[in-house]
């Protein structure tokens, strides 16, 4: 790779850098050799991961350098005084050599924090192609992502899953954590150099190793150690994970929100009904200990490391707390009313809750969480989520100590709200009547009855939390993100000290962008999308002809966002009834982002086979939202973004008038603090920058970016927008006629598409990496051009995608290339159980149990014999001489045509430890074969061996399948048997299967036993 002298640093870099990158790249290594901070924005596309990885691991690579050759001077020494006899010295440089080995010879290491794990396995990616991937790294997941174990992955929601895990761990009793010890230096877990989530679980599983603990042993000898933020800025989380901060390197990317995420980090609720549930639970637990069956409730594993005396204490101080959150006067009912800070510490004082026996009490309460995670097991408890809300209240109260008190009572504000009274009712037992579910004679729900409120302990100063990271020594602090700016602002914000900053123009030139401001429709009627404007019908009516017109621009993908979910709605409804949004539909398939996070995987998966298959499509999202926050839409996924409005938080929302209300009230010269209403505006354009950002992501990519509100024409709004905007907006901007605007948008995409290099196809990842799913794996059908793909509002999304993604995914971490159940193993591990009586997870959780064999087939279908997923063996045994075989129904073993031999061969099936498998023997040109295993490649083999219409009616059937019951199943078999019922297309039949809903399987496969034997 070449390599560039930047700041004194031999960087390699995978190409050679452009100047905004050699620019980056010397700010970053000023940053660490000086020791300093720096906050560095870069637009997105320019490169920014990869100029952050290199620059950062380049200069660690030559400190690393120097003290090996300073290592060896002092070996050197030591050599030469042991032949003169100096023993006493020789030792000295024994305790210097050890010492130096145990602090990494003083080079420092770097933290790569981002916000969700999709980003860092992106940014693992990046790694992977640069001259550094041979030096360490690690990443650091949650239970969720990395536990193998089948009983903790079966648990609902993370934190069951933490306590469950935690639980197994100190009774010793979960076997993957315990060979931690043993495997962590096996070869296949020592050996490779970055290894992402999938890679972790995929080595986890086949040694039988936990992955969670495992990567945790990484860390210690990792150059370059990638999280999510929480675990950074989080002083629990820090604590639970071990990160050790001293003379660390600490890079926040996409740092465009760390203001919020440090204040909620240092933010916390508490209910009274977690109040209330909390004594319920504690009363229970009572019962169990007192009464005579104690031993039959609850097990003989249940940890009882408590007495009675310390619930009866706890119980009484609960009860303290509830009656002192009664107490508490809310004088507006609506909003809430708000008290100082050093309020929740004289309400939790009333209780007796203190800095001296905080920690005691949290103790308490973990241990009463284990307590029920058993019982719950065992009878109809509650898992202890109540006891989980107060430790965190605790936790995060007393993190702040008595010596800040001063900042504390500036930065924080408790703010009391009416508790919606449906929320109060006990969730434990949906069959408890009268009190709760303790049943008659408890009194401890009873003020459950009385007006119930909400605590809110909210920070309203990041610089707390980013001060507290600052005094763990960290060498360099380096905040960097494509929409930082105005950096001043944030700088002052954060109360960080910062030698360097940076704001980056764009790679790419001023033809391969095309920004306006549409301060008017085709109708000339003002577009504005404030509060007195928002409802009006000709103004919505205006926006969505203004959209129509542009869509039969811009080819390929469309990106449209509206300031809030309300706002978006507001216009589909309205766009619905006039008939605009089928003209608009028409012209290109409608997706609109889903507020559900199970749904997202599949909504975009099927905007990017829209744009692969057809003209384009339209995408409608919320600014905010998850589509605005990091996702790809380069090239043919998004030629343009439309902006149709300020997305400004919700002007009466308590917690924005209290950020408000402090800024004005800490606001100094020295300290250069935002105005209420500047940060009021900032917050809206920030969301705006991001918005924009989805649409330009490297050095040839092209797009247009459109303003559709009047009020981009503000200066005060323009100087807010990234630099490298402003550049394309001029000194002055105005919104241009739509005319004109029409005119030029044309020419700009018909240049672009003769000058610009039209990109190869490109094979887009789902965004969200892992999400849990209840359902089996079912198809999505490919579109050609004719098809058209909607979303209509308040439509149902299908899950069978969502489903069908996560088992492709199983399907590449587990490096499987035949079928086996063992291939869907990995899916059954991030199953998220939603509903009751979930079937085991049917056959997939009967992999994860102590069974010998699966008949996932009923009694008319073959059974298989189970085999390990990590054992090299049953490997072998399934693979030797690189044969494969295929599971048939036994039907096809027995089943013999006329004149035809009862068997045939896969070639020789006489390998050790697998019996012969024979199948009915079938004309010879149509030889058996396997069906695809990625879903794409399923469909691409289907499209390419039946003609159009009926590959066409196949997805129709496919789509109205996925939200339709058992007759639509019948419709769908019908079609599946005249499409795929010829003998050479059977394979093809068989592969279905798998995309099926569970209910259907076993109909699928009489079906297709009574076809074989026809």
């Amino acid at each position: 790779m070449p390599e560039s002298i930047i700041a004194g640093i031999p960087v390699h870099f995978p190409f050679e850098p452009y100047e905004v990158q050699r620019a980056f790249m010397e700010k970053v290594i000023m940053c660490l050799r000086d020791g300093t901070n720096g906050v560095l924005e870069s637009p997105t596309g320019t490169g920014k991961t990869l100029s952050l990885l290199c620059s950062s691991l380049a200069w660690i690579r030559t400190r690393q350098s120097e003290h090996q050759i300073n290592m060896q001077k002092l070996q050197m020494e030591q050599q030469q005084r042991q032949a003169t006899g100096g023993s006493a010295t020789g030792a000295i440089s024994d305790l210097a050599l050890t010492m130096g080995k145990a602090n990494n010879w003083g080079v420092p290491k770097v933290i790569y924090a981002s916000r969700t794990h999709s980003q860092l396995t992106q940014a693992m990616r990046e790694l992977k192609r640069t001259a550094y991937a041979s030096m360490r790294s690690v990443v650091l997941g949650s239970r969720d992502q990395l536990c193998i174990h089948p009983d903790v992955m079966k648990e609902q929601g993370n934190s069951n899953k933490v306590n469950m895990c935690k639980l197994k761990v100190h009774a010793k009793t979960c076997s993957f954590q315990l060979r931690v010890e043993s495997k962590k230096d096996h070869p296949d877990f020592r050996g490779p150099s970055i290894m992402d989530i999938e890679d972790l679980v995929k080595v986890g599983q086949r040694l039988k190793m936990c992955p969670y603990y495992a990567s945790k042993e990484l860390v210690s000898s990792a150059d370059i150690t990638f999280m999510p933020y929480n675990y950074l800025l989080d002083p629990k989380a820090r604590k639970a994970n071990k990160i050790e901060l001293s003379n660390t390197i600490v890079i926040l990317d996409e740092a465009h929100n760390i203001e919020k995420i440090c204040e909620e980090s240092a933010s916390v609720q508490i209910r009274s009904s977690d109040v209330a549930m909390a004594i319920e639970d504690v009363t229970h637990i009572m019962k169990i200990f007192t009464s005579a069956d104690s031993q039959d409730s609850g097990g003989p594993e249940e940890p009882k490391d408590f007495t009675l005396d310390d619930l009866t204490l706890l119980k009484e101080m609960l009860l303290e707390l509830e009656k002192a959150i009664d107490g508490v006067v809310v004088e507006n009912q609506v909003e809430g009313t708000t008290y100082p800070a050093a309020h929740i510490y004289e309400l939790l004082g009333k209780a007796n809750f203190t800095y001296g026996n905080c920690a005691t009490i949290v103790a308490l309460l973990d241990k009463l969480v284990q307590y029920l995670m058993v019982a719950s097991q065992h009878s109809m408890l509650r898992k202890g989520g109540s006891f989980m809300v107060l430790s965190d209240l605790l936790n995060v109260v007393f993190a702040n100590k008595e010596d800040i008190m001063a900042k504390v009572h500036r930065s924080f504000k408790v703010h009391v709200q009416i508790e919606d009274t449906k929320q109060t009712k006990p969730a434990g037992n949906s069959n408890s009547k009268q009190t709760g579910w303790l049943g008659k004679g408890n009194n401890a729900t009873s003020t459950v009855s009385k007006t119930a409120k909400i605590i809110n302990f909210w920070c309203f100063n990041p610089g707390f939390g980013m001060e507290q990271l600052l005094n763990t020594q960290v060498r360099s602090v380096i905040l960097t993100s494509g929409t930082l700016a105005p950096l001043k602002p944030l700088i002052a914000e954060l109360a960080i000290p910062v030698a360097q900053h940076l704001e980056n123009p764009h790679i790419v030139d001023q033809s391969q962008v095309y920004v306006k401001i549409i301060g008017t429709g085709p109708d000339r009627e003002q577009l504005i999308s404030n509060y007195k404007n928002r409802d009006n019908p000709k103004y919505i009516s205006s926006l969505g002809q203004t959209i129509l017109n542009v869509s039969r621009i811009v080819p390929d993908g469309l990106l449209v966002f509206f300031p809030s979910y309300p706002m978006l709605n507001q216009c589909v409804d309205a766009w619905q009834a006039s008939g605009l949004w089928a003209d608009l539909s028409s012209r290109k398939p409608i997706f609109l982002e889903p507020r559900g996070k199970d749904q997202f995987t599949s909504t975009m998966e099927e905007f990017y086979q829209a744009i692969r298959d057809s003209k384009g499509a339209c995408f409608m999202a919320v600014c905010r939202g998850k589509v605005s926050e990091g996702l790809d839409f380069a090239d043919r996924n998004g030629r343009a973004v439309i902006i149709t409005g300020l997305p400004f938080p919700p002007l009466k929302d308590p917690k924005v008038i209290l950020k408000r209300r402090y800024l004005e009230t800490n606001r100094t010269k020295e300290n250069q603090l935002l105005s209420g209403q500047e940060w009021y505006n900032l917050d809206a354009t920030r969301a705006v920058n991001q918005a924009i950002g989805r649409v330009i992501r490297h050095r040839h990519d092209y797009g247009a970016i459109l303003l559709c509100d009047a009020r981009f024409q503000d200066a005060s709004q323009v100087q807010q927008l990234s630099k490298w905007i402003r550049g394309h907006l001029g000194a002055r901007p105005q919104s241009s006629p739509f005319g004109p605007i029409v005119r030029e948008l044309r020419q700009f995409f018909k240049h672009a598409e003769q000058t610009m290099v039209q990109p190869d196809e490109r094979v887009v990842e789902p965004p969200l990496q892992i999400v849990c799913k209840e359902e089996q794996p079912t198809l999505t059908p490919s579109y050609n051009s004719n098809t058209q793909i909607k979303r209509e509002p308040g439509s149902g999304v299908n899950k069978f995608q969502l489903a069908s993604e996560l088992a492709a995914k199983a399907e590449m971490a587990n490096s499987i290339k035949s079928w086996t159940p063992a291939d869907y193993v990995n899916a059954a591990g991030c199953t998220n159980q939603s509903q009751t009586a979930p079937n085991a997870m049917d056959f997939m959780s009967r992999l994860n149990s102590n069974v010998t064999s699966i008949d996932f087939n009923n009694t008319d279908l073959v059974k298989i014999h189970k085999r390990e997923r990590s054992s090299p063996t049953a490997n072998e045994s399934l693979t030797s001489g690189k044969k494969r075989f295929k599971l048939i129904s036994s039907t096809d073993m027995v089943k013999t045509e006329p004149g035809t031999s009862n068997s045939c061969s896969y070639g020789n099936t006489s390998s050790s430890g697998s019996d012969s498998r024979c199948c009915s023997a079938k004309p010879a040109e149509y030889p058996l074969k396997e069906a695809p295993e990625s879903r794409a490649d399923f469909l691409r083999e289907v499209r390419s061996v039946v003609d159009s219409d009926k590959f066409r009616s196949f997805g129709k059937a496919l789509l109205a399948y996925k939200t339709g019951g058992d007759n639509c199943f019948e419709v769908l078999m019908v079609l599946l048997l005249d499409v795929l019922g010829a003998p050479k297309l059977r394979y093809l039949l068989h592969g279905m299967r798998r995309y099926l809903k569970n209910e259907h399987k076993e109909e699928f496969d009489i079906r297709l036993a009574s076809l074989q034997a026809s």
